[in-house]
């Protein structure tokens, strides 16, 4: 079984089952940290992410063999011993790339998507983007360079990913002795946080010990307000990805000298070149200047639409992987380009996300737009498997779905059950 498969089969029903403890542990505490928008985008994210990695791990894959066995300085035989040495190289790695993605705009960009919610549960880990994909290639070559094998790079990072989904909890406290060397939730909610003190620290991933060597270590006294300091509003995970980016090509054009347009970019995100504008605040706040949170209420019929329709979209994300994994790790990119099961899977995510955050929004045209969604699939259902034996009940069930949903659709909209947005204090 590949890697891969591995992690669909084993992975899916275990971060499943995580993320319903910890919503029911929370529950018993009396801890709100789910709110089906901040949830669904933060998916979303994690969905758009792993897509361009499909395609982009062909790439990096190919790449980090070729260094390893054509350039690489050394030649680091794989054993359990030199794979442990290996994780501690992800993880320092790991820091640097984590600290770095803070202090220049570039990166920043896109690791701030990872850091615009204002909950911190276990759907958090996804929120990330499909930039930091291409720039976290750029950190991690230079294992394959110092003579670390693919396996060992994809594993150890592998394993650095599973970590985090320990570390985005509110509902673990502190950890005793394993607080002085592990990074624990208590270390990971501090770096979440929005706090004048709190800013910019605790980037370790695994290893607590880079942020004690380095001095970005600081310990957790009172829960953080999470989120970032200028607000995000908006379930949208296209405008996660690319809003930063919008701010930052603004600044760059409005900065008077052109050095100052190419600083913009490498310099710290609070780095203002003559002639620009701050960035803008994306929150409300009340008479007396506290800042509100604003929550997206859903009348429950919607909510039940939205959340079948987000399975679904699930569903064909699980399927992509489970091609791509059936594909092979011989797969090219020309062979996921011009694969119509591909095509037909990734259009069809790509409409979803898309539509979901217009219907939970209830934005202008979102059921016009979730109407069009509902079509796309039907085309993309015929145009990708209609050559398969599947097809004879697949296309069928396919039409009866976008049927009904289509008919739930236009009951909502005559319904008239709008999102309201209701802000409340934090």
């Amino acid at each position: 079984m590949s890697t891969l498969l591995w992690l669909i089969v084993v992975g899916v029903p275990t971060v499943g089952s995580l993320i319903i403890i910890e919503a029911v542990v929370a529950k018993r505490r009396k801890i709100k940290i789910y709110t089906l928008s901040d949830s669904v985008t933060n998916l979303s994210c994690g969905i758009l992410e792993r897509i361009f990695n499909v395609y982009f791990s062909v790439i990096v894959l190919f790449g980090f063999n070729y260094v390893h066995e054509s350039i690489a300085l050394f030649q680091i035989p794989l054993n359990i011993f030199t794979w442990i040495i290996g994780l501690l190289v992800t993880d320092l790695i790991g820091y640097w790339f984590h600290r770095l993605s803070h202090q220049v705009n570039f990166l920043w960009a896109a690791h701030i998507v990872h850091h615009q919610s204002e909950e911190l549960n276990l759907t958090t880990v996804f929120r990330v983007s499909f930039f930091a994909v291409i720039f976290r290639a750029f950190f991690f070559v230079w294992m394959a360079l110092i003579g670390f094998d693919v396996f060992t790079i994809v594993t150890t990072g592998i394993t650095l990913g599973l970590y985090q989904f320990f570390t985005h909890s509110r509902v673990i406290g502190k950890l005793g002795f394993i607080e002085k060397f592990m990074t624990t939730p208590s270390h990971h909610r501090v770096h979440h946080g929005r706090n004048e003190k709190y800013l910019d620290q605790n980037y370790s991933h695994i290893f607590i010990i880079w942020d004690k060597l380095f001095g970005t270590f600081i310990e957790e006294d009172e829960e953080p307000e999470y989120g970032i300091t200028s607000g995000f509003e908006s379930a949208s995970a296209y405008n996660a990805n690319f809003s930063y980016w919008k701010n930052l090509f603004y600044r760059a054009k409005k900065a008077h000298r052109f050095s100052d347009k190419i600083r913009v970019f490498i310099k710290p995100p609070k780095w203002i070149p003559e002639g620009s504008d701050q960035l803008t605040n994306n929150f409300k706040v009340v008479n007396k200047g506290n800042r509100l949170r604003d929550k997206i209420s859903i009348h429950f019929e919607r909510r039940a639409y939205i959340m079948l329709n987000i399975l679904i979209t699930t569903f064909c994300f699980i399927n992509l992987l489970l091609l791509k994994a059936k594909l092979g790790n011989d797969v090219t990119v020309q062979d996921l380009i011009v694969n119509k099961q591909l095509i037909a899977l990734v259009g069809i995510i790509l409409i979803s996300i898309f539509a979901h955050s217009r219907i939970i929004e209830q934005a202008k045209y979102a059921t016009l737009v979730d109407a069009f969604r509902l079509m796309i699939i039907v085309g993309f259902t015929v145009f990708g498997f209609s050559s398969l034996a599947i097809s004879f009940w697949l296309i069928p069930a396919v039409f009866i779905y976008s049927g009904l949903m289509l008919t739930w659709l236009l009951k909502l909209d005559s319904d008239k059950n709008r999102v309201k947005f209701i802000p409340r204090p934090l």
